[in-house]
């Protein structure tokens, strides 16, 4: 399908749910969920919008993104509908800042029509422009990756990569991520600064309602998985996921 053929789509599609519209002046967003975490990179991620949904008197449009790295590895869970928060306007922050396992969102919630149309990653190339570039390494190698458990994160597409000095300590746990149609749960595992939830302060980022467990080798034992600590780190990596699936 070329670009004049999807053109061509997305303008059925909007024309259909214009007709679809009621006299009380409901809004029309996209509607549109994202979880990427193979060959993700900052320049090359476009978000191909061909859904619109009719929004209930009062709401508004929303768009989140979550951006998450973890040495080389990244990943993107994003959700644009309607949401009946108060409008605010575009904001991007680091939740939890580098060095180490990174996560960084942008959120936007608007009333005018169509306006949740982010299909880039721009804001988060501005974020990382002003981060600092040099870190001091430690001696602390971890298992790297941001994925799914059955796909990107199988044992033998993880990593094993030193840490930086002031985030050695090796990291693992299970996000869902839920808003409207999305559902998405995925592991993280890297350098972080402490061996706690990293999104413990957030519950909710934008519209999207966020579960963490963290993944504790020493839960081995509990398990009868053995001694998960003892052994190289694809030993380590392989009862890690184990013991979070028992």
């Amino acid at each position: 399908m070329g670009l004049q053929d999807l053109r061509y789509l997305q303008l059925l599609c909007l024309l259909e749910a214009v007709s679809l519209l009621p006299r009380s002046g409901a809004l029309l967003c996209y509607e549109a969920t994202a979880s990427a975490f193979r060959a993700v990179t900052l320049n090359n991620w476009n978000w191909l919008l061909l859904r619109s949904m009719v929004c209930k008197l009062r709401e508004g449009c929303e768009e989140t993104i979550v951006y998450i790295e973890s040495g080389t590895t990244r990943g993107i869970v994003s959700f644009k509908g309607c949401t009946s928060a108060l409008s605010y306007p575009p904001q991007i922050s680091y939740l939890v800042s580098p060095p180490g396992v990174s996560v960084a969102s942008y959120s936007h919630v608007c009333r005018t029509y169509l306006c949740n149309n982010m299909t880039n990653l721009e804001p988060f190339v501005r974020l990382k422009a002003d981060e600092l570039k040099h870190t001091v390494p430690s001696a602390k190698f971890c298992p790297t990756c941001v994925g799914r458990h059955d796909q990107e994160c199988l044992p033998n597409f993880v990593t094993t990569q030193a840490c930086p000095f002031t985030a050695s300590s090796c990291y693992s746990s299970t996000l869902k991520f839920q808003a409207g149609n999305l559902n998405s749960t995925f592991l993280i595992m890297g350098c972080v600064r402490e061996s706690h939830k990293l999104l413990a302060d957030f519950q909710h980022i934008g519209s999207i309602r966020v579960t963490e467990v963290v993944n504790v080798l020493d839960k081995s034992e509990a398990v009868g998985a053995g001694h998960c600590s003892q052994g190289p780190p694809w030993i380590i990596l392989l009862c890690t996921l184990l013991i979070f699936r028992a």
